[in-house]
């Protein structure tokens, strides 16, 4: 079995020591020899981020902030409100 393309967040980005960035379209090339333990553990750190090796390819996999406002720039979150507490 192989990864699905839907499986692979386009905000992480996937980095092989030695052969440097990868798009997700290579990266589900390379998981066709892959186990069924693999797979679920490279889905884990494709959401999650973090270090693993497969097949003896060292992925480092990082993930970008998701929830950006119309600007680009990361959200703040619900804004203090004035109120007894404050």
């Amino acid at each position: 079995m192989k990864l699905k393309k839907i499986s692979l967040p386009k905000t992480s980005s996937y980095y092989i020591e030695g052969e440097g960035y990868k798009s997700r379209e290579e990266i589900i090339s390379l998981s066709h020899d892959w186990s069924e333990g693999n797979i679920t553990l490279f889905k884990k750190l494709a959401k999650q981020g973090g270090m693993c090796t497969i097949g003896g390819l060292e992925f480092r996999i990082k993930v970008r902030d998701k929830v950006l406002n119309s600007k680009g720039l990361r959200d703040e979150g619900v804004g203090l409100m004035p109120g007894p507490e404050n």
